[in-house]
């Protein structure tokens, strides 16, 4: 299938964007306790999700040997559960920081769920309001997943087009679904089913992050690659929490030092190193400059997808320890930052970087009020050094981590 520049993603709900589990086993459980069933596990409702509360609960009798009014099981369901879907229930990790990622590129979106119409609505709002543009779950007179007549209808709500649509699940269901939709399917690992149910998907992903290469054309495996090929170590996470554990592992029994970087003030990973005893230091936090430690982490003003890592500074200590006397370079750098080529990586740094910072600095220069370099001579000018790495310093071990968030500037 050829597959345009994604402009609509409709999404399945449990087990892609939300786990679900343990409110949904709470809630069958609550549904048939008066047949005498006994209580079931999560491992066993997550083979026998995917269709809807009622076949949940028709294959929990079945797998028991028990009959029962299946309307009266699925109104002690609905009740339960509606009043208590919330407790355990939980997205997946970076999956609010790519519906924001999707809403700030203004790519439509949908929920496609068999999950109960009301239950649908009501958990949406609660974990993804403002997020989500259309949600549609099981509806009375409407046919379920697979049948393909609510996504269609989904799509020509939002005027997809199928070549740039791209159906999201977790299931061999979510699978029928696009197929029988003519669009894109994209399957996760991460839901509730075997890999052995995804394997007639169009894409199988196992990381969030994945769908950033294939919504946004980010193509990670590729800027590795360009990385590697230069001599950089090369990470991506889907969230700075998990950034920051990575990174704290590697400082732990090291010395520490910080360069200025709103990325890493809004990832609170200082603090987090404090917590685990690590002799870090920061001069933004009323300590001397520090550029002597086993290692020195700072952020990019830009990251170009062809392996350069570009960075403008005042005083330069910053891009100094970048360059010389350290051991190991973190560079982290928030997917806001990555650009096409060396070139747009200069001039992201440049042009929204530098003016951003010169305002937060309440500096009286030209572009704070401009939003754009205008090479003033000013002596509150803060861009006083530009430095492109495109390979590690000798003898410095250098590692770029982005992070499928925005951050910093």
């Amino acid at each position: 299938m050829n597959l345009k520049q994604v402009k609509t993603v409709i999404f399945d709900l449990d087990g892609t964007l939300l786990n679900s589990l343990g409110d949904l086993t709470d809630a069958v459980n609550n549904a048939v306790l008066p047949l005498g069933i006994k209580a079931s596990s999560e491992n066993e409702i997550k083979k026998r999700v995917g269709k809807g509360a009622i076949t949940l609960l028709q294959k929990t009798l079945d797998e028991n040997n028990v009959s029962g009014n299946i309307n009266e099981c699925f109104n002690r369901f609905r009740e339960y559960y509606q009043k208590n879907m919330t407790n355990k229930t939980k997205p997946y990790d970076s999956i609010i920081n790519l519906l924001k990622s999707l809403k700030k590129a203004g790519i439509k979106t949908a929920v496609l769920s068999n999950k109960f119409d009301l239950a649908a609505q009501e958990i949406v709002k609660h974990y993804f309001d403002g997020l989500i543009d259309i949600t549609q779950g099981e509806v009375q007179g409407i046919p379920k997943k697979p049948n393909p007549t609510a996504c269609l209808d989904i799509m020509k709500k939002l005027n997809a087009q199928k070549e740039n649509t791209i159906y999201v699940g977790d299931s061999d269901v979510d699978i029928k679904t696009a197929k029988a939709a003519g669009i894109l399917s994209v399957a996760v690992t991460w839901g509730y089913c075997e890999v052995d149910c995804l394997k007639d998907a169009d894409i199988i992903i196992n990381r969030v992050y994945q769908l950033y290469d294939i919504i946004f054309g980010i193509d990670f495996e590729d800027i590795e690659k360009n990385f590697k090929s230069r001599g950089f170590g090369f990470s991506v996470f889907e969230s700075r929490k998990c950034a920051s554990e990575y990174i704290t592992q590697i400082c732990k029994n090291k010395t520490v030092g910080y360069g200025g970087s709103m990325t890493l003030y809004e990832m609170g990973i200082f603090e987090k190193m404090k917590e685990n005893n690590i002799d870090v230091h920061w001069h933004w936090k009323d300590e001397p400059i520090y550029m002597d430690g086993e290692i020195y982490i700072t952020s990019a003003n830009g990251v170009s997808k062809s392996g350069e890592i570009v960075n403008i500074d005042g005083a330069c200590n910053r891009i100094a320890a970048t360059l010389y006397n350290t051991k190991r370079c973190i560079i982290v750098a928030g997917i806001n930052k990555l650009t096409p080529d060396l070139q747009s990586a200069i001039e992201r740094a440049k042009n929204i970087a530098a003016p951003l910072n010169a305002k937060r600095l309440n500096k009286n220069v030209p572009c704070v009020k401009t939003g754009k370099c205008e090479d003033c001579k000013s002596k509150e000018r803060i861009c006083r050094a530009m430095t492109i790495l495109m390979m590690p310093p000798s003898k410095m071990e250098c590692e770029i981590v982005i992070i499928c968030e925005d951050l910093g500037y």
